[in-house]
């Protein structure tokens, strides 16, 4: 009985000898004392049971539907951000951070009108999840008014407004106000530009900050002429709309100034036609009578576009980026 407990132990020792081994053999293991880091959407039982090989692949990426334009939009062009590296700091944020990642939506009444910023929101939140009590995610939250240009939120009362949201990724959308009329003066927007941005950064100094283009719009012309009937003359006015030319000279001015900051720009304008993106809208039925304002098909066409850049330029944050 003595020899066969011995035989016994001896096998058990050879047993755990080899394991330890064959342990030591074998880098990577998950109690090799490297962490395991836990992806956006998977559980920590799923990292646990990865390797350190695997968990040193890149980033998830996200799943875009690649929204297009519709055929009427003979002359856009590819979806995407201008510079979308300079949305790195929030992504990073968004890959590893543990707690709510913030963005807050500025602009006038394209973001007021609500379809837009919800429709971006909600792209988002399909692939991050909105936070909660239970889910890091991210919160979108926006502010628009009808009418404003930049100079509406370059106050004290609204940076108290702004710094209470505590943002993580601030995205401005303004300039149709700002061009709407022949009297567009790209040095004066710039200094209007100037002056916001200065708040924002020093309000929220932590946030990454982007900007989109306007969309396109129409300027109404009124005209008066005379026209004689049954030989008496009779003052008629006509009122038509044509293409606002200006348009196009805000959304180069803004693209330039974000430029020089290196910061990530949406530039709708450009992506929908640029002189001709107003004719893609029209065709498509998707511009409201006024020819400054969309139907909701319009704003949700755009909402999915902007919310799709984002992610793409996520995708290639994740494409470039380990997991440690």
């Amino acid at each position: 009985m003595k020899q066969k407990a011995n035989i016994l132990w001896v096998a058990l020792a050879t047993f755990v000898m080899g394991y330890v081994v064959s342990a030591l053999m074998q880098p990577g293991l998950a109690h090799s004392g490297i962490p395991a880091i836990i992806r956006i959407g998977e559980t920590e039982g799923q990292a646990a049971g990865k390797t350190a090989d695997s968990r040193t692949s890149h980033v998830r990426k996200a799943d875009i539907t690649d929204t297009a334009l519709p055929a009427a939009f003979t002359h856009g062009s590819s979806n995407g951000l201008n510079r979308p590296e300079a949305l790195t700091p929030f992504f990073t944020l968004l890959a590893q951070s543990e707690r709510p990642v913030r963005v807050l939506h500025l602009g006038d009444s394209h973001v007021a009108g609500k379809t837009f910023p919800e429709t971006v929101r909600q792209t988002l939140y399909d692939v991050w999840g909105q936070a909660d009590s239970t889910h890091s995610g991210i919160t979108y939250t926006f502010m628009g008014r009808n009418g404003a240009t930049t100079s509406h939120f370059a106050n004290d009362e609204k940076m108290r407004q702004i710094a209470e949201a505590n943002p993580d990724l601030i995205i401005l959308s303004f300039g149709t106000n700002e061009c709407h009329g022949a009297g567009y003066d790209e040095a004066r927007h710039t200094a209007q530009l100037e002056t916001f941005h200065a708040m924002l950064t020093k309000t929220c100094p932590q946030a990454v900050i982007m900007m989109t283009t306007p969309p396109g719009d129409c300027i109404a012309q009124r005209s008066v002429g005379y026209v004689t009937r049954n030989g008496r003359r009779r003052r008629v006015v006509r009122r038509t709309n044509r293409v606002n030319p200006m348009t196009v000279r805000c959304a180069a001015n803004i693209e330039r100034f974000a430029a020089d900051r290196h910061m990530a720009v949406w530039d709708l304008n450009t992506i929908a036609g640029g002189e001709r993106a107003v004719s893609g809208w029209q065709r498509s039925g998707m511009m409201r009578p006024d020819r400054i304002h969309f139907t909701p098909e319009g704003y949700g066409l755009q909402g999915r576009l902007l919310g799709e850049a984002i992610l793409m330029a996520y995708n290639h944050y994740a494409e470039h980026t380990p997991m440690y």
